[in-house]
């Protein structure tokens, strides 16, 4: 499940002189981008606060204020061209939970360098299945902080379509997938390949990382 933004201003961009790279911006430029990144937050947090679909336990609520992030990260928010497959393989995505199995194609990838590491992300596409009717795009990442600052089981980062196969992957956004908040859900498991060999301190942290004894049932 995507947390999408729904309020998340996109800033369409002067184009960067390099794809695949983070854009060459300015300070004000930053600056917006940050501001609506921390109404995402804002947002998201009152929602998983209130929300009657929120996946924070009901009896860990009345102690929740926020979910943990790192410092926006500019060199984070990249374009990226979607390489796709000339043929789409036909692959089965597995839940976290025994028998949760979901039908999809090995759609594309995307490459890029960061700190002069080259990295390389496949992109999943799920199919209708279920009671989800439309396919849907997935990107699930482990990187060097998984299972330390980060959810173990990885994290997801949704896909902006700018055109041309061109797409806005923020890693500033990058989500828990709700399994992370409660062994109630199963989860999409990111692709084995999707092991970045890079630190991405870049959106959301461990859940238990700023709980305190009281956020526990």
């Amino acid at each position: 499940m995507h947390r999408l933004f729904p309020f998340l201003i996109a800033v369409f961009m002067l184009i960067a002189a390099c794809q695949n790279r983070p854009e060459a911006v300015d300070s004000q430029q930053a600056q917006k981008w940050q501001k609506a990144w921390l109404a995402y937050r804002a947002h998201t947090d009152s929602l998983f606060k209130n929300a009657d679909w929120s996946p924070i336990p009901a009896q860990q609520r009345a102690a929740f204020t926020h979910l943990n992030y790192y410092e926006y990260d500019p060199s984070w928010r990249l374009i990226l061209i979607l390489h796709r497959y000339a043929q789409a393989e036909s692959v089965t995505v597995s839940g976290t939970k025994s028998g949760d199995l979901r039908p999809a194609l090995r759609y594309g990838y995307f490459e890029f360098k960061h700190q002069g590491q080259p990295c390389r992300l496949e992109v999943i596409k799920i199919l209708p299945h279920g009671k989800y009717k439309e396919a849907d795009l997935f990107l699930g990442f482990w990187d060097k902080t998984s299972g330390s600052e980060t959810y173990a089981g990885g994290r997801y980062v949704d896909l902006k379509p700018l055109g041309n196969d061109r797409y806005l992957v923020d890693f500033n956004y990058a989500y828990n997938p709700y399994c992370a908040y409660s062994h109630r859900y199963s989860c999409a498991i990111p692709p084995l390949q999707n092991r970045l060999p890079v630190a991405v301190r870049a959106g959301e942290k461990k859940y238990e990382n700023h709980r305190n004894e009281k956020d526990h049932p």
